[in-house]
């Protein structure tokens, strides 16, 4: 694909390549979504929602960090949230994990509802991110954590698709972000590695995961 086609794909997956990009993104991410499920402090019975996780590839992961926890999925690409639906039958099935299409500026889920909330890499699409920032912390207990994983800058402007609809961001601009609706940054980490980027090519990473709880 082309620069501007994969950042569309990015962006949203859909028709013939929807699958094929998850499988990209999963292989592109999968150290950093270990990284951040470890940072959250999973514990038992903990409700965790995550936010753009495409086809969910791993909510096993987040389901078998403690015991009875639930996971809910919830993103804007209708053929992801198919996908996640076909891989974790079983989690659905034994009532570990569901899954949701919509957007999460204006979430369908209930006030206090969870207690972690994770997204990776999808600040860059969010129009209004304070919108989106509000309304996580709307469902999210008082005592929750929020991660949020996101390219710096420097490492992104550098990618040929990131030229396509992509707001870039540094922890700085982030953590103001942040301040704004009420969230203070408790932890903060670089995950710096050489990898496959989503277009396919060798590039060395640099991701900043800030993890958060309500003022």
């Amino acid at each position: 694909m082309e620069a501007k086609q994969v950042a569309a794909q990015l962006r949203c997956p859909n028709g013939e390549q929807a699958a094929d990009v998850a499988k990209q993104m999963n292989k592109a991410n999968l150290g950093l979504n270990q990284q951040c499920i470890a940072l959250l402090q999973l514990q038992a019975g903990d409700k965790v929602l995550e936010i753009g996780p495409g086809n969910a590839a791993f909510a096993e992961d987040v389901v078998n960090t403690a015991e009875n926890i639930r996971y809910f999925g919830l993103d804007w690409s209708r053929e992801m949230v198919d996908e996640a639906l076909r891989i974790n039958q079983h989690l659905i099935e034994s009532g570990k994990a569901q899954f949701q299409q919509g957007n999460s500026a204006k979430q369908i889920y209930q006030n206090s509802q969870f207690d972690k909330v994770l997204t990776v890499h999808t600040l860059y699409f969010w129009e209004n991110p304070i919108q989106h920032l509000a309304e996580i912390k709307r469902v999210m207990q008082p005592t929750g954590l929020f991660g949020i994983a996101f390219g710096h800058r420097d490492f992104m402007q550098d990618l040929p698709f990131t030229a396509y609809g992509f707001e870039l961001y540094d922890a700085q601009s982030v953590s103001h972000l942040l301040e704004q609706v009420g969230f203070t940054i408790i932890e903060q980490q670089q995950y710096i590695e050489r990898g496959v980027s989503n277009s396919g090519d060798m590039v060395d990473k640099r991701v900043e995961i800030l993890i958060c709880k309500l003022s």
